[in-house]
């Protein structure tokens, strides 16, 4: 048996998770879809912008206008129209002529350049006051179509001109299936969508057990009283996720009560969950309900029981239709890391997250040294949880004392690492120092 603790991976857990079908999709305006993930490939309908547009304010032209003019002999052209913002441009601009634009604006049919208004100056009728204000601002007078607007320089076709279709032609991805949707994802989709397909979130059902859960609660017995931190992790965990948490209640130590509390939660029940996690009575005391429970549900197929977690912390799986059961340890350490290592990609699966198709929604890792010698435990991968810490300019890994049952080790638990077991290349274990990727908790 390790020294360390860890959690031993089996074929039926990984089984488990990978039979994990994605939930239906359903459809969100884009101001709910944060966090969640898309169900289909999202494309273009539109070419963006929708037509030329001017990336300075300034004048649309035509270029062959403007070709050799210069300070000394500057080229004039009639002012003909002007392209409001928020406003289309249906106009058309004709050889000789000059239309006033604005960053960002359309520009009208016929131009191919825009002169930028530094290197413009308009000659006009105006009052001495229209003129001295023009020149005080540095912004053009009031539009008239008897204007000249005098070019001081030339003007290259396509120079400040954003063509139709430059920034996203249409057609074009904008973002696949299974994209966890961040906030640079939904500023891109909202120019072309006010609602987006989703999968639906899972709904994660917690039932904690324990008599010493259900016992009444005095003003004087708050800190000797037992808490159950553990539902409170769970519920976390789902929140980073993005399922939704569901708390089914607290259970004594009583079997029937138990079922009765685990029917509910069945896919025909009044609280229908996509996976539910019982909390404790999974080892093998007189006392300990939860594998009977859950094999005693209707048209239960148990996939595993006894998956050590650690030693005496055993793990059970579990399906109905389509909702997934786990039993759990009440062992707080126990349950972070299986809740990490395992229920984590289900639920990820379940919410539309199949593949790691982008970095993002994998898992952040670091790299780190490990500070001490683990051997091989077994054939199968063992992941271990680790403490980092800061040691000599690098970041060390401490894996996790196996004989500790105190909270407090949640704290300092950043992450965990993974030997793959003796079948993989690293058949006499990790040495100390040696270099690896610790996965980081959500």
């Amino acid at each position: 048996m390790s020294h360390f603790f860890c959690l031993r991976e089996t074929a039926e857990l990984a089984a488990f998770i990978a039979e994990a079908a994605p939930l239906p999709a359903e459809s969100v305006s884009i101001a709910a879809a944060l966090g969640r993930v898309l169900a289909e490939d999202n494309c273009a309908p539109l070419p963006c912008p929708a037509d030329n547009r001017s990336t300075r304010d300034g004048y649309a032209v035509r270029a062959a206008d403007v070709a050799v003019a210069s300070p000394l002999k500057p080229a004039k052209l009639r002012l003909a129209g002007e392209c409001r913002m928020g406003e289309a441009c249906g106009g058309n601009l004709h050889a000789g002529e000059a239309w006033r634009v604005y960053t960002g604006g359309p520009l009208p049919n016929g131009a191919d350049a825009v002169v930028m208004q530094e290197h413009t100056v308009q000659c006009c009728p105006q009052s001495d006051a229209q003129r001295e204000d023009s020149l005080q601002t540095n912004t053009p007078p009031p539009f008239d179509e008897q204007t000249l607007v005098a070019v001081s320089r030339p003007c290259a076709a396509g120079q400040h001109v954003l063509a139709r279709g430059a920034d996203v032609p249409q057609g074009a991805l904008l973002a696949k299936a299974g994209t966890k949707l961040g906030a640079h994802q939904l500023a891109l989709l909202a120019q072309f969508f006010q609602h987006v397909p989703v999968h639906r979130q899972p709904v994660l059902g917690i039932l904690a057990t324990g008599d010493e859960f259900c016992a009444p609660l005095s003003a004087t017995s708050l800190a000797a009283r037992q808490t159950s931190t553990n539902a409170l992790l769970l519920e976390a965990l789902a929140a980073t996720l993005g399922a939704r948490c569901l708390h089914l209640g607290t259970v004594p130590d009583n079997i029937d009560a138990l079922k009765r509390y685990l029917i509910t939660a069945l896919p025909d029940g009044p609280s229908p969950c996509d996976v539910i996690v019982v909390i404790g009575g999974s080892s093998g005391g007189k006392r300990d309900f939860t594998a009977q429970a859950i094999a005693g549900l209707p048209c239960c197929h148990i996939f595993g029981h006894d998956q050590r977690v650690s030693s005496g912390r055993p793990l059970t799986l579990a399906r109905v239709g389509q909702t997934s059961i786990w039993g759990l340890p009440g062992h707080s350490l126990s349950l972070a890391l299986a809740a990490q290592v395992f229920l984590a990609p289900l639920l990820r699966r379940l919410g539309g997250q199949q593949t790691a198709q982008q970095f993002t929604g994998s898992q952040p890792t670091v790299l780190a040294r490990l500070g001490l010698a683990l051997p091989v435990e077994g054939t199968a991968p063992t992941h271990y949880p680790v403490m980092l810490r800061p040691e000599n300019g690098r970041l060390t890994a401490w894996p996790v004392d196996a004989g500790t049952g105190k909270t407090a080790v949640l704290r300092d638990m950043h992450g965990w690492i993974t030997m793959p077991g003796s079948a993989a290349a690293n058949r006499g274990g990790l040495r100390r120092g040696a270099a690896l990727r610790v996965r980081l908790f959500a």
